[in-house]
């Protein structure tokens, strides 16, 4: 990664590390704590996007941005960019800044307002999707989402096991009912949930 890239991911690492122990400490975080990937989990997605080679990535929560930085520097490497969708215009313009800093402004294409209705006004198929949403939000957006997958294409849904961990179950259930899906749990993170499409349309 470019040294820009790093000194902004370190930035956010710094900032990941203080608000997961205000995260641990209250019944409901606020809207001043940074909800994030964490650097487990978006060293993970940048690795397993570049190694895909996809080029139409989704990002459902974009949040403060910092899986956004991840994502953008794979879409980078892979020629390809990334539409990220928040409801909270105000996270994106924060969002916007760190990725101008980071040098990979142009990577991205921010869409504020409801998920699904980002999703229905999409025209292109997607090959690459991170759901970092709210959990009770997961099935509806998978649901928007699995007309416009693309052939092989990646799902990956963060925070199964946190903060709701039954909805996330839910969704772990539901995503299974698709037979043309196959999934796996991974320990990384508040645990991510790895989804491909294993047959071509």
């Amino acid at each position: 990664m470019h040294p820009e890239v790093k000194k902004v991911l370190g930035e956010y690492e710094e900032r990941y590390r203080h608000d997961s122990d205000v995260l641990l400490s209250l019944p409901n975080a606020p809207q001043a704590v940074l909800l994030s990937v964490g650097p487990d989990a978006g060293q993970f997605l940048n690795s397993l996007l570049k190694g895909s080679k996809a080029r139409s990535i989704l990002e459902l929560g974009t949040s403060y941005g910092h899986s956004t930085i991840y994502l953008a520097e794979a879409a980078r490497a892979n020629g390809g960019i990334v539409t990220s969708c928040d409801f909270d215009a105000g996270k994106q313009t924060f969002a916007n800044d760190m990725l101008r800093r980071a040098g990979l402004e142009d990577q991205v294409v921010f869409r504020s307002g409801d998920a699904i209705e980002v999703i229905e006004r999409l025209e292109e198929e997607i090959e690459f999707c991170l759901i970092d949403l709210w959990n009770s939000y997961y099935i509806p957006a998978f649901d928007a989402l699995y007309p416009k997958l693309a052939a092989l294409a990646y799902v990956i849904a963060d925070n199964i096991s946190s903060p709701d961990p039954v909805a996330g179950e839910g969704y772990r259930q539901h995503i299974r009912l698709r037979k043309d899906i196959e999934s796996i749990l991974l320990p990384i993170g508040w645990d991510l949930e790895l989804s491909k499409r294993h047959v071509s349309r």
